[in-house]
């Protein structure tokens, strides 16, 4: 089951290339915690993840991996 996030044109599950990085963000698969899990990958490498309650957080985490 896959939520619609209307909010900056995010619908998960979410993907991006930024840098020659990979953005991934979809649902978080844990159903007692909810939220979304994101993850940064290079060359089929995942590099860093986390998890968060707002789709949008989800993505500035990734991003800031991306420009560090």
């Amino acid at each position: 089951m896959y939520s619609n996030y209307a909010d900056k044109d995010i619908t998960v599950p979410y993907e991006e290339e930024v840098n020659g990085f990979i953005i991934y963000i979809e649902d978080n698969p844990d159903r007692w915690r909810g939220g979304y899990s994101w993850s940064v990958c290079k060359d089929d490498v995942e590099l860093d993840s986390g998890s968060v309650f707002d789709v949008v957080d989800a993505l500035e985490q990734a991003y800031s991996y991306t420009t560090a």
